[in-house]
């Protein structure tokens, strides 16, 4: 081969690196711009993790106060309740006899 050829070829090798190296350079860049969007999704998804778990525990708290407030109202209830029979009994001071006292 003569020199000509061999600069030919050199500048043939140099463009094609050049051009494989331009090819790489953009799919790096394409890679890192979705990198990018998915971290950016990754920390929306993990503020809304953050977010829910805190209204979690919001709920949490309000529904053990609920089920405080509903044991005083049972208790409450119950009472008043107790208290009602109790009244009757003592108003109408009816006993209920045993059905076997009512056989003899």
């Amino acid at each position: 081969m003569s020199e000509r050829d061999l600069i030919q070829e050199l500048k043939s090798t140099i463009k094609d690196l050049s051009d494989e190296k331009e090819d790489l350079l953009k799919t790096i860049k394409q890679k890192e711009a979705r990198i990018k969007t998915v971290m950016i999704k990754f920390e929306h998804a993990t503020d809304d993790v953050k977010s829910i778990g805190h209204k979690i525990l919001d709920k949490d708290k309000e529904i053990a106060q609920l089920k405080e407030k509903l044991k005083d109202k049972n208790k409450i209830v119950k009472k008043e309740i107790d208290e009602e029979v109790e009244k009757y009994i003592t108003t109408h001071g009816t006993e209920v006899k045993d059905s076997k006292e009512d056989e003899e």
